[in-house]
């Protein structure tokens, strides 16, 4: 994962834990609270397309499994399900 901002500037550990504790210790408003739910509710893109959300049903044991992949492979378990379906399609 990626410690860069949208301007490529890479972030120190100290300066993400900052701004962590920024956001943990603020007390928002509503409409920044607002702003900030909405702004969440966004798709993300991958690539240039916007991401979409698919819901499936799978054993329990694949969510430890993904957990572990994705912190093995330093990756989101997002992205360890992407990459899965990517090599069997």
């Amino acid at each position: 994962m990626s410690n860069e901002t949208k301007t490529d500037k890479a972030l120190t550990g100290d300066e993400i834990e900052a701004m962590t504790a920024d956001f943990e210790g603020r007390e928002f408003t509503s409409d920044e609270l607002t702003k900030i739910k909405r702004t969440r509710r966004r798709s993300p893109r991958i690539g240039e397309a916007r991401a979409e959300v698919y819901t499936f049903r799978a054993p329990p044991s694949y969510k430890s499994r993904i957990k572990q992949r994705a912190a093995s492979d330093d990756k989101t378990e997002s992205q360890v399900i992407r990459d899965a379906l990517d090599a069997y399609l």
